[in-house]
């Protein structure tokens, strides 16, 4: 039986968002002051229009209607999808590189900029196989990992790795 351990992280972590209104009616315990919403993801979990020192909680739901100025400034701060931030990174590479927004360039130009932003959004750590190694040749093993030569049966699979590669 073979059992394999990866590093959890969270597919969607919460995004809270906290700003300032200026122009919204007066809710009944005051005059309105800023919104917080709570994202997982694209999908609201939390809406609460801040009031002087208080906060009034709306219903996450459409359930219970909202203030109708509440609508569009939801709206307007929804988080952007994995898609759309993939994208504004990429835009951001080519304008500070290239001078040009990323979709006037070739595509095969376009693509290495969103590579770029493909590993800055998910900066997980190649496997070590998958490395390039600057071990000697009688360093190496099939499975990609080298060992020092001190011991007298490198196979052994105990040899502490001591290349600079890793």
């Amino acid at each position: 039986m073979s059992i394999t351990v990866t590093a959890a992280r969270p597919a969607r972590p919460l995004v809270e968002l906290v700003f300032t209104v200026t122009g919204a009616p007066d809710e009944e315990e005051g005059p309105v002051t800023g919104v917080r919403l709570l994202y997982r993801g694209q999908d609201l979990q939390e809406v609460s229009v801040l009031v002087s020192e208080e906060e009034v909680p709306y219903r996450a739901d459409y359930t219970l209607p909202w203030p109708v100025w509440l609508h569009p400034v939801v709206d307007a701060h929804r988080p952007r999808t994995p898609q759309e931030e993939r994208h504004r990174v990429a835009d951001t590479l080519a304008r500070a590189y290239d001078g040009r927004p990323l979709a006037t360039l070739r595509e095969e130009h376009a693509a290495l900029h969103l590579e770029a932003a493909d590993a800055l959004l998910d900066p997980t750590p190649a496997p070590a196989a998958a490395r390039p190694c600057s071990c000697l040749p009688h360093q190496v093993y099939a499975c990609g990992h080298c060992r020092h030569q001190d011991c007298q049966n490198p196979d052994c699979g105990h040899c502490p790795c001591k290349c600079p590669c890793h």
